[in-house]
């Protein structure tokens, strides 16, 4: 046993893949369009070796801040609009190899980091250029600007990816700079669209008041019109309205049954104690 281990170990080595790769086999240094998937194989030393081809989703960015994007400096896209203003736009393009293509892919490209520098990023540059030009200042930094540009620079890096075992998952616009006396009177801009809205916001609110005290008050008067017609020809109605109207008021006082012909039956109690004062 111990014979038989040592006689495979002299010809074979042990090559393990790890998640997220595949390996192509070489054969020579030329690919054989043999594929090792993850997990635990053996290959024949010297002759054969591998190439780490990555699989898991990756994404390429260039961005004004150093920190987020693939270089270590300003690398956002410089745009000239429409009408002639320069500005800087953040892109992230996500992308992956297909597994099953991943030979196709190593004869391409042989690394992601090939893939980037040689289609991503220019096939990029040149469609935000391309497309922003065609775009006003206006437009550029809203969502529909932005959306078009994303759908360009997608539509583009698919047809130049056809068939190389690229995959391209999505293309964000992440943020778009503006010169900064630009964005100076984007946002003062901005703020006056809104205090008119807010102005709009009180006139249509002051309409709808005006317009339900409207329908009230049409309501109220068609309601005593009713009342009126109701009591013409029943004054025993009238009368009965009368002492509940008088019942309602405090400075109310009423005279006996014995009093005489010509005496008022109500008077004003603050009005007498006025003249006593």
């Amino acid at each position: 046993m111990i014979l038989l281990t040592a006689l495979v170990g002299g010809v074979l080595a042990w090559n393990p893949v790890e998640e997220g790769n595949v390996e192509v086999v070489k054969e020579w240094g030329d690919s054989t369009g043999e594929m090792l998937e993850p997990g635990a194989h053996w290959i024949t030393p010297i002759k054969d070796s591998t190439a780490v081809v990555k699989t898991r989703p990756q994404q390429y960015t260039m961005a004004n801040e150093a920190a987020e994007g693939a270089e270590a400096r300003d690398d956002s896209v410089e745009v000239l609009t429409n009408d002639g203003v320069s500005v800087d736009v953040d892109v992230t393009v996500r992308y992956r190899v297909d597994t099953a293509q991943a030979n196709t892919f190593y004869d391409e490209y042989k690394n992601v980091r090939q893939a980037e520098a040689r289609l991503i990023r220019p096939t990029t540059q040149d469609v935000l250029r391309t497309e922003g030009g065609d775009i006003q200042t206006t437009q550029i930094y809203t969502g529909s600007g932005q959306n078009q540009m994303a759908d360009a620079v997608t539509e583009a890096l698919i047809a130049e990816s056809e068939g190389t075992g690229l995959t391209i998952e999505a293309v964000q616009i992440r943020n778009i700079k503006l010169p900064s006396q630009y964005a100076d009177a984007v946002e003062k801009k901005e703020v006056e669209k809104q205090n008119i809205e807010k102005k709009q916001n009180s006139i249509e609110v002051a309409k709808a008041e005006a317009e339900r005290k409207r329908v009230e008050a049409q309501g109220q008067a068609d309601a005593n019109e009713i009342e009126a017609e109701s009591l013409k020809g029943n004054p025993e109605l009238v009368q009965v309205k009368y002492i509940n109207a008088l019942e309602s008021n405090e400075n109310t006082i009423y005279v006996g049954a014995g009093s005489q012909a010509g005496i008022d039956l109500v008077k004003n109690v603050d009005e007498e104690e006025g003249e006593q004062g």
